[in-house]
């Protein structure tokens, strides 16, 4: 009782005794604040990690097809399986339900400027004079690198809202004043960041996955495309330029895989694109990829390794369902051979087939490339497979026309085409596999999450195309056809000529190249063709319901409602199309 009492005077003391205000003011000496965080390189550099990660996520967030809206759907060469009979389509399938309130623009908004956010306030504490830069030109590069994620993501913006408001500072108070500026404007503002980028990021690549400046002048070449063709000086030359440094040995030993490469490279039949896309090639440092300028990094059972799921979803949502049907021998056990797709996303006919019209020997269109075939599987012992167990699996099947077959399979007879014949056959379970998005050897064996890549997104070839629509805007058709030949050359495919090309060619081109890696939302969006490749090429529910305006999407309701003080404007629809700022 007596401590009790002693504790309490004691306490009631102490508390008498504060009567200072100084004694109640925070100092914040042990908890981090950006002001006493970053105050050397390596704390910089732990600092925009934070980017890598937030780019990353834009890869690697859902479990759906949101993920991969912008990668095509309800575009040209990608759609939601949802079957045509099905009178309540997806929006993007259905381009009438994209409005103000859709999640993927929202979320692409808020991306955009969480990025923004990050940039802005690194960026004002490198100017900090307590901040110890050790060897000159350290403050400069950490700046620039800063300032390629900060274009990126206002490359992203331009390209998806058109113009939107620029915060080139830390927002340190409520903001409710936020107001839009021309699509040009953000591409000026974006191009300003790439350019400091380009010129002060390092040449040399000391870790893989990082951005040097050869990534820059890729960005700077799309940037400068982007500009001339929404309003701004036309700068063709300079998006030219930019590209050459890259392609030209000027920002570094990048160039075309031309050679069988990588962790697979002896296996007979293959090829180099196949090669491009096996787990473990797509590095610089770490497989001798000398076209990557930039991947995202990937790592199996390693906590940050991802960011959800433990491994990227590309061949869970990428590659048909065919394993779950119990029909043709498989019995709804994925296989390492099979993998374990979900069908969340389909290639449309266009892409499957429509692009590959004559095209000879292309290696992209071959079948280790695109496995359109499929066949019954051999017999499961122990969970290993047996080649020579004799079998056969009885499959009834009702054709087109209603005639009731019976099909009877031996361990690797062809499954063939005129047996799929439900809507689901053709929508989820029997479209091609495109074999940069899985594999037929997973880590362990285990097709659940056993195909773990790092995931391009530049590469060299994206840059020779970039080169390609340069040339020919500024007039140059030779240039262009150089460029597109090179691609098509190291694929084995027929070259083309000069009467040949246009900006659609370069778009099948870069279909037929950088399907999956190349937002195509994007692409077709800074070029003002959402609308006409769409109605030309997508799927009959996207061309019928796709309108002008969509060339855009809508600018997120919760930001305008929120923006109180000032108009933060809508993408307007006039003469059915929105009006980009």
């Amino acid at each position: 009782m007596k401590k009790i009492i002693y504790m309490l005077s004691l306490l009631c003391s102490f508390l008498g005794a504060c009567n200072d205000d100084s004694f109640l003011r925070e100092k914040p000496e042990d908890f981090l604040t950006v002001d006493n965080a970053f105050l050397n390189i390596n704390q910089f550099r732990t600092g925009v990690n934070q980017m890598y990660s937030q780019v990353r996520a834009l890869y690697n967030n859902n479990d759906s097809r949101n993920d991969w809206v912008l990668m095509g759907i309800g575009l040209d060469v990608f759609t939601a399986p949802t079957p045509d009979t099905e009178v309540s389509q997806p929006e993007f399938n259905d381009w009438k339900k994209v409005n103000s309130s859709n999640s993927i623009a929202s979320a692409w908004w808020h991306s955009g400027y969480s990025i923004i956010k990050n940039c802005n306030e690194l960026l004002f504490q490198t100017e900090n004079p307590n901040v110890v830069w050790n060897v000159k030109g350290e403050k400069e590069e950490i700046q620039a690198e800063i300032r390629f994620f900060r274009a990126f993501a206002y490359r992203c913006l331009a390209n998806i809202f058109g113009g939107v408001p620029i915060v080139d500072k830390p927002v340190t108070e409520p903001r409710l004043d936020f107001v839009r500026v021309t699509r040009a404007e953000v591409y000026e503002f974006a191009i300003q960041d790439a350019e400091f980028a380009a010129t002060y990021l390092p040449v040399k690549l000391t870790q893989d996955g990082r951005v040097v400046r050869a990534t820059a002048d890729h960005l700077l070449a799309e940037l400068y495309l982007a500009y001339s063709d929404n309003g701004g000086t036309k700068s063709y030359d300079k998006a030219i330029e930019a590209a050459s440094r890259v392609i030209d040995g000027k920002d570094g030993d990048y160039g075309l895989m031309k050679e069988r490469f990588g962790q697979r490279k002896g296996e007979a039949g293959k090829n180099v694109y196949w090669d491009l896309f096996r787990m473990g090639n797509q590095n610089y440092l770490e497989a001798g990829n000398r076209e990557c300028l930039w991947a995202i990094q990937f790592a199996y059972n390693t906590p940050g390794g991802t960011n959800k799921w433990d491994r990227p979803l590309f061949e869970r949502h990428f590659w048909p369902n065919f394993w779950q049907k119990a029909k043709f021998g498989y019995d709804g056990v994925a296989r390492d051979n099979t993998g374990r797709g979900v069908a969340f996303v389909r290639p449309t006919t266009y892409m499957i087939y429509d692009i590959w019209d004559n095209c000879g020997g292309d290696i992209r269109n071959s079948e280790v490339n695109i496995a359109r075939k499929f066949y019954a599987p051999y017999v499961l012992k122990g969970g290993v497979e047996v080649k020579d167990y004799d079998t056969t699996y009885v499959t009834p099947v009702v054709l087109t026309d209603g005639t009731e077959i019976e099909v009877r399979l031996k361990p690797g007879d062809e499954i063939k085409k005129e047996w799929w014949t439900s809507a689901s056959d053709t929508m989820t379970s029997y479209f091609p596999r495109f074999f940069k998005f899985g594999t037929d050897k997973h880590i362990d064996g285990k097709p659940d999450n056993g195909f773990v890549p790092d995931w391009y997104i530049f590469r060299v070839a994206d840059t020779y195309l970039l080169r390609a629509e340069a040339y020919l805007k500024a007039g140059n058709k030779g240039g262009a056809v150089k460029d597109v030949n090179t691609v098509r050359e190291r694929a084995k495919a027929s070259l083309i000529n000069e009467n040949q090309l246009d900006i659609d060619y370069i778009l099948d081109e870069r279909a037929r190249e950088l399907l999956g890696e190349e937002q195509r939302f994007m692409t077709l969006s800074r070029m003002n063709m959402v609308y006409q490749r769409t109605k030309k090429y997508g799927r009959n529910v996207s061309a019928a319901s796709i309108q002008e305006y969509n060339n855009l999407l809508p600018i997120p309701q919760s930001a305008i409602d929120s923006n109180l003080e000032a108009e933060l404007r809508q993408n307007e629809v006039i003469n059915s199309c929105f009006l980009p700022l």
